[in-house]
């Protein structure tokens, strides 16, 4: 799978002239919900499918007022929310469903600002819907910074405490209990609420993995996300250490699979906690694999003023067909 990285300011140009018959994207307190649909030619697009989540209703009046005022009648909501994963499935089941009655040969879709749990969903759903001559782009544009504001980087925090822990809806795998169990945390900027995670699950082998430092989009935030997987390896026994590629979904799924060869006939969870991107890649070895089950740990708060600043690149890659994962 190739993957496309560029400016923010490019990307008009690269999506090319072609109209996109089904664009895909999510509100969200962060400003950065914005930037891919600012770069692109508004003009060109049919259709707006557009996640609101009701839980964060009070905080997205500004950004959700903007989609609805460069979208006009294109614009229709898709409600999610992420204290009820059930109604979410069943909203992202619905919308997609109608809107591929129609013929779809171009979708692109913004992955930015979508929550973990409700971004695997829409890809189970992309993944069952699609036709073969569909062309599903999935784009996904950086943070400049996280946490911004604070210059002490222990006190930078993006969310805090664990309000539940669930299986994703549709990724809840093959648990026996006659079988240990393998954890995979993909370590972000959260280690405290990995760490929690973790506790309450009480695996019986852990596998935390990091982003490669190879990859230009992992430069600028590699130094707190090491430092973070440091803390958690200070506290965790007997703990394997990996590393993913954070921008590439696909090179994330092997990697994520050789990992869990070294702990054959347990039990697999994993809790995608890293990029948008290596998210993608969790729910693509899912997809393929049903034995795995993918962890979702919905936080108490989010750091609504202060979670992120809009970089100026991103990234893009088209969305293989399941069957080819």
């Amino acid at each position: 799978m190739e993957v496309s990285v560029g400016k923010l300011a490019d990307l008009r140009d690269k999506l090319g002239s072609a109209q996109v018959d089904l664009f895909i994207g999510s509100v969200s307190f962060e400003s950065r919900c914005r930037s891919v649909l600012q770069n692109m030619d508004r003009q060109r697009i049919g259709r707006a499918l557009i996640g609101v989540n009701g839980t964060f209703r009070p905080w997205l009046h500004e950004n959700l007022q903007w989609f609805g005022d460069v979208l006009g009648g294109r614009f229709q909501c898709l409600d999610v929310f992420s204290h009820d994963p059930v109604s979410t499935l069943l909203n992202v089941d619905q919308a997609l469903s109608n809107v591929f009655q129609s013929e779809l040969r171009s979708v692109v879709v913004d992955i930015t600002t979508f929550t973990r749990e409700s971004l695997i969903m829409l890809i189970q759903m992309l993944g069952k819907l699609r036709r073969s001559d569909t062309e599903i782009t999935f784009v996904y544009a950086t943070a400049r910074q996280y946490s911004f504001g604070s210059e002490n980087e222990s006190k930078r925090w993006l969310s805090s405490g664990i309000r539940d822990i669930r299986p994703v809806l549709g990724f809840s795998g093959l648990m026996r209990p006659s079988r240990d169990t393998h954890m995979i945390v993909m370590v972000g900027f959260e280690d405290e609420r990995a760490l929690e995670l973790i506790r309450a699950c009480e695996p019986t082998f852990v596998s935390l993995g990091v982003c490669d430092p190879s990859q230009p989009g992992t430069e600028s935030h590699q130094t707190t996300n090491e430092r973070r997987l440091s803390r958690l390896l200070s506290v965790l026994p007997d703990v394997r250490k990996f590393r993913f590629l954070g921008y590439d979904a696909v090179a994330t799924t092997e990697a994520l699979a050789a990992q869990i060869e070294m702990f054959r006939d347990c039990n697999v969870v994993i809790a995608p906690m890293n990029t948008k991107i290596s998210t993608v890649g969790a729910a693509l070895l899912a997809l393929r694999d049903e034995s795995v089950q993918l962890c979702y740990a919905a936080p108490y708060s989010y750091n609504f003023d202060h979670y992120s600043l809009p970089g100026e690149d991103y990234y893009s890659f088209s969305l293989p067909l399941i069957r080819d994962a």
